[in-house]
């Protein structure tokens, strides 16, 4: 990475197939994608000294858990990110460092979640009343939950830069397409514009095809240095740049920018960092636990202006198979289910080393990955020599 020490790679990546129904083990889905990111990266827990998860609420187990159940003697590095962060791209940002600063050599990371998590306080906060800053907001509708909260953002959204609903609509449809090429992800029917516009309300106007969909699932990635990688039998994918950025006012109702929060700062500092730039990027993977998250780091990042989402998608074949940037290509967290975030990554790193399969980019060499929004954004830029 650029100004920040040793050069760090992605060296395996890894995940269990997403679950719709049921309650499978958290812990055994854990260890299934991580020894599968292992595997791949030719590596044994004996070879790991860090380990990096991301959770909600404690819904994982934590680092030093899982050490204890992959056989791990020591680590000289570990992290439990509890929620905060740019999502689940948080864990691997937080091992990029480490290693890059030489705290540890090689790092596990990983999202595990399920079904019952992810619906945790989608909608409504569990407590019968509401203090605090939410006193405020709660005559307007929003009391907690991320649901209402995001409704808004996509009002504010469409009252401040116009558009149009079909405009959210190419990122589900978007979605769907992609996921169709992925036998990993749970929703493979392709959707219409006629089926997003028909979705059920969830909180008006937020549609039911905005959102991302719970799953049971497990995703896995190995970090090293980029020395180390370039002995490994994958091809090289390095962390080329990464920065966070919180806005002005970093709160999630009353920052300084109630529908970008920290994605712009955050994208300006990743390009300077960055030795690309919007123009030479092959391929995005963007943070779509709802649309309008996807529509503002698309307008974040730079490629195209802000407001003017709906002349760049081009009806939506920009970012489809063939587009001149397939954005989501595992289907996101649309068409694949909730990661997370993490999900994001390794699909960037399946992309670049050309082992995607079905729907393969060709010759993806550059890739940006976003995780979150608010005061809560991450990005990085990936790339394979």
């Amino acid at each position: 990475m650029n100004g920040a020490g040793r050069g760090v790679a992605v060296a395996g990546i890894g995940s269990t197939v997403p679950q719709r129904k049921g309650e499978p083990d958290i812990r055994t889905l854990t260890l299934d994608a991580c020894h599968e990111a292992l595997d791949d990266a030719g590596l044994t827990p004996a070879d790991v000294d860090g380990v990096f998860q991301y959770s909600f609420g404690g819904d994982a187990p934590i680092a030093i858990s899982t050490q204890r159940m992959l056989g791990i003697d020591n680590l000289t590095a570990f992290n439990d990110i509890m929620g905060t962060g740019p999502s689940g791209l948080a864990s691997a940002m937080d091992a990029a460092t480490a290693i890059a600063t030489g705290g540890c050599e090689t790092a596990l990371v990983y999202r595990t979640i399920t079904t019952a998590a992810g619906h945790t306080g989608v909608l409504r906060p569990s407590a019968p009343t509401v203090g605090g800053a939410m006193q405020f907001t709660a005559p307007y509708g929003y009391a907690g939950g991320i649901i209402l909260g995001m409704a808004m953002r996509k009002r504010r959204r469409i009252a401040e830069l116009g558009g149009s609903i079909e405009d959210y609509g190419h990122i589900a449809v978007n979605a769907r397409t992609w996921a169709a090429r992925n036998p990993r992800a749970v929703f493979r029917d392709p959707i219409s514009m006629d089926d997003y516009l028909s979705s059920r309300v969830i909180a008006e106007p937020l549609l039911l095809l905005d959102c991302d969909y719970p799953v049971s699932v497990s995703v896995a990635a190995v970090l090293t240095t980029e020395e180390r990688a370039r002995d490994l039998a994958k091809p090289v994918v390095r962390i080329d740049a990464m920065a966070y950025g919180t806005g002005a006012g970093a709160d999630w109702v009353f920052g300084d920018d109630f529908l970008f929060g920290g994605s712009i700062p955050c994208a300006r500092e990743l390009w300077r960092r960055a030795s690309y730039g919007p123009d030479d990027l092959d391929v995005a993977q963007l943070y779509d636990g709802f649309t309008h998250i996807t529509i503002s780091w698309i307008e974040a990042l730079g490629l195209c202006g802000i407001g003017e989402f709906r002349d760049w998608v081009d009806g939506g074949r920009t970012i489809g198979p063939g587009g001149s940037l397939p954005l989501n290509t595992y289907g996101g967290q649309l068409g694949a289910g909730r990661l997370h975030g993490l999900g994001f990554l390794t699909e960037a790193v399946a992309q670049l080393r050309g082992d995607a399969g079905e729907r393969q980019v060709p010759d993806a060499r550059v890739a940006v990955v976003a995780g979150a929004q608010g005061p809560q954004a991450g990005a990085m830029v990936v790339a394979r020599d």
